[in-house]
């Protein structure tokens, strides 16, 4: 197996990627495919849950032999976010595993006064699930700028460890309340990207403000966040990247208080 990326804008995203995966889990399985690479994994509550797809078109270079290479690289993610802190501007990045045992990390290239770096790091075996997702026929669909959610979520997290959220067909409404104040925002629809809802929508969400910041990490993945919102359904959040990959979450919502 080996994969290669050139492409200083998907550099630095597969470099997003990796470093920020070990806020959901210590451990991760790569797995690798003719249909491209694939990783799915939680955090320790069980409460937010990611998946990455990236084809093989996305890659500059692809070679995978499902007869002879290992489709599954279970990896330590603190180790990968310490390779990839060493990553500099204009290398390019080649993964290789030729044996069962270690995955190859290059990086190469740069400015003259930068060196060719190789690391190897061991293969762990991890079993892990797969979950099949779907979530069709949601009640909200929004789209904002990645920078201005960003924002916001650390904004809110300066006043409680809960993100409430109010739907209807005319505005959204965000709030933060804990003992040191509140602060709300009412989003102006003219300012997102796209918000649709079903019709005579009055919905309301909670969700931990932890969790999404999680999904925050990744905020410089994509100019944009798609994000959906349904009763009884996870929200989801996604980033899309070219080539028809994608990195996405899957929140559960917290109970709503009675009012």
């Amino acid at each position: 197996m080996k994969i290669e990326l050139s492409e200083p804008k998907k550099v630095l995203q597969f470099s997003i990627i990796l470093q920020n995966i070990r806020a959901y889990s210590e451990h991760v399985v790569i797995n690798i495919s003719k249909k491209g690479l694939f990783m799915q994994g939680m955090d320790a509550s069980h409460c937010i849950l990611f998946e990455i797809k990236l084809n093989p078109t996305w890659f500059d270079l692809f070679n995978f032999d499902e007869k002879i290479d290992n489709s599954t690289l279970g990896i330590n993610t603190n180790v990968l976010h310490k390779i990839i802190a060493i990553l500099r501007d204009g290398q390019i990045i080649v993964l290789e595993a030729q044996d069962h045992d270690k995955l190859n990390i290059s990086f190469i290239g740069g400015n003259d006064k930068t060196f060719n770096k190789y690391f190897e790091i061991p293969l762990m075996d991890i079993d892990k699930d797969i979950f099949e997702i779907t979530i069709e026929d949601t009640e909200v669909e929004l789209i904002m700028t990645s920078k201005s959610f960003h924002e916001l979520i650390n904004q809110f997290q300066n006043f409680d460890e809960k993100l409430s959220l109010h739907f209807t067909e005319e505005e959204v409404s965000m709030f933060s309340d804990g003992i040191e104040g509140m602060m709300k925002v009412n989003i102006n629809l003219d300012d997102v990207t796209e918000y649709s809802v079903v019709e005579d929508l009055d919905m309301k969400q909670s969700y931990s403000l932890k969790h999404i910041a999680m999904m925050c990490l990744f905020s410089k993945l994509s100019d944009e966040f798609n994000m959906t919102f349904s009763n009884d359904k996870p929200m989801t959040g996604k980033y899309n990247l070219d080539n028809e990959s994608f990195v996405k979450f899957y929140l559960t919502s917290k109970i709503q208080d009675n009012e």
